[in-house]
């Protein structure tokens, strides 16, 4: 008896050492990749380009529930529960989402045979429900159907040698996390984000690219850049994962290393730009399953195959979302269509020289703001019509209130009320829809009255420093000046309606 009680014990350290071992290797394995000398961001660019189609996949609650657009849990407006939301974890339950033939490598192979190269999850949608066992919330398929769906499907798409990327929301139902209006962030919902961001660049190898959605936006109650300080979460990701890039369904360079284009929601890439940017679109006609899905129309292979086609000569991967049913699985019109796409696509060479404007592109890092006291708060503004209702919203310090103009009003300006040394200039967009930020035109600075409203004509002026746009504003977009000036005008060269956040000047340091 005490031979093999001696037995067991040494058969006990064994296990022990072994599963000791075996964390340790495990560990090793996923810093590994981590670990290694980053490429440069260019290349990253290039090497997402090259992908050329790849597939989104929605799943969430919504999958679930069979309800108009506006009461889904993700977009619903406060009606229900004890947050008065409906779709959080108060009125939901977690078991909502049980996928019973979850076969994640249906989706992959499905993503394959059309010719497509990776795949993005939706890990969080705007409920708050994760598709993993997220250890910072009692919202996730641990509570529900105890299964890792993001597990299952980043194990299914690498074995089928196809790259994975995963969608984040950072508006959270669940966790509270939304703008000003509806209860702001805190430090703690901010550090729940990293946590979460932790988890998913931690535990499931390497990751294509994090895009974020509801974050900067003007819609979905978003967390602004102000909120949660876009560098901050940013840095947080480069931490864990160098090569991930990331994402924000804006059209914002300064916001993420490749562009997210909602084509299915009405953006559209900028005119005649050639930036990496990644375009999202629908095999049917909403992100999340709906019952009556398998009876109804697909895009054509004509239709995909055409958007393929003119996306990626602009340097456009296209992100096609295919949703799965309630058992987990793609329906077997959407499986037969992909198939059909394969046949017809023929992907175009890679890209090989990467374009010169990719290589200024203005990372957090490279954004550098000005400091010290914005003398254009408060101070009269007007616009082309000559009304302050256009452009109160310039100058009175906030950059989430908005200064419209439409095409016949084409600029704002703002007298400061005598001449200063100016450092620079931050413009903030605050697009009220999605395509209605300022992108081209140009902002003038001068110490007399401007004599017209022709930007030709101000630019041969005497006295007047011409700064010409380059791109849509951030949050905000610097400008240096390095002139005097009282009278500062931002021009639109677009003849569409236009809305700004905020218009802040800074003088230079007195010596």
């Amino acid at each position: 008896m005490k031979e093999i009680n001696k037995m067991k014990r040494k058969i006990t350290i064994r296990i022990q050492w072994i599963g000791i071992l075996t964390v340790l290797i495990a560990g090793l394995a996923a810093s590994a990749w981590a670990a290694e000398t980053p490429k440069p961001l260019c290349e990253l660019q290039r090497d997402l380009a090259n992908l050329r189609f790849g597939m989104f996949i929605h799943l969430s609650p919504a999958t679930y529930l069979d309800v108009a657009d506006q009461l889904m849990p993700d977009h619903a407006a406060p009606r229900q529960g004890k947050d008065d939301i409906l779709g959080t974890a108060d009125d939901l339950s977690p078991a909502l989402v049980n996928p019973t033939k979850l076969d994640c490598g249906q989706w992959a192979d499905a993503a394959k045979s059309a010719g497509m190269k990776f795949g993005v999850l939706t890990t969080k949608h705007h409920d708050g429900f994760c598709l993993w066992p997220s250890k910072v919330s009692d919202y996730t398929v641990a509570q529900g159907c105890k299964r890792d769906i993001v597990r299952e499907f980043t194990d299914a798409f690498r074995q089928r040698g196809l790259k994975v990327g995963l969608y984040y929301s950072i508006r959270d139902r669940t966790a509270g996390i939304a703008d000003q209006e509806h209860g702001g962030v805190s430090p703690a919902q901010i550090q729940f984000i990293k946590d979460q961001l932790t988890e998913l660049l931690t535990n499931y190898g390497p990751i294509l690219y994090l895009v974020f959605d509801a974050w900067g936006n003007n819609w979905h109650e978003s967390p602004t850049f102000a909120d949660i300080p876009y560098p901050e979460i940013y840095r947080h990701i480069k931490s864990l994962q160098p090569d991930c890039l990331v994402l924000n369904h804006s059209r914002l360079r300064s916001v993420g290393d490749v562009l997210q284009i909602e084509l299915n929601a009405g953006m559209v890439p900028q005119e005649g730009t050639d930036w990496p940017a990644v375009g999202g679109d629908t095999m049917q006609r909403n992100w999340f399953w709906r019952t009556d899905f398998p009876t109804l129309p697909l895009r054509s292979v004509a239709w995909i195959k055409g958007k393929l086609n003119d996306y990626n000569q602009r340097n456009m991967v296209f992100q096609l979302n295919c949703a799965p049913n309630r058992d987990g699985l793609m329906d077997s019109n959407v499986v037969a269509r992909l198939a059909e796409v394969g046949e017809a696509w023929t992907p175009p060479p890679p890209l090989e020289t990467i374009p010169a404007s990719w290589r200024d592109w203005p990372v957090p890092s490279s954004v550098h703001l000005f400091t010290g006291t914005n003398i254009a708060r408060s101070k009269a503004a007007h616009s082309t019509a000559d009304s302050t209702s256009f452009a109160r919203g310039l100058t009175d310090g906030d950059p989430f209130t908005v200064a419209y103009a439409g095409p016949t009003n084409v600029w704002w300006e703002v007298d400061l009320g005598q001449s200063y040394p100016l450092a620079g200039i931050h413009l903030w967009n605050r697009a009220q829809v999605k395509n209605d930020m300022l992108e081209r035109g140009f902002i003038f600075v001068s110490e007399m009255p401007f004599s017209s409203d022709d930007p030709a004509t101000l630019q041969s002026q005497p006295g007047v420093t011409t700064i010409v746009l380059k791109e849509a504003p951030g949050y905000p977009t610097p400008y240096p000046v390095g002139a005097r000036g009282r009278y500062v005008r931002v021009f639109s060269s677009d003849t569409k309606k236009i809305s700004l956040g905020e218009l802040e000047i800074f003088a230079e340091p007195a010596k």
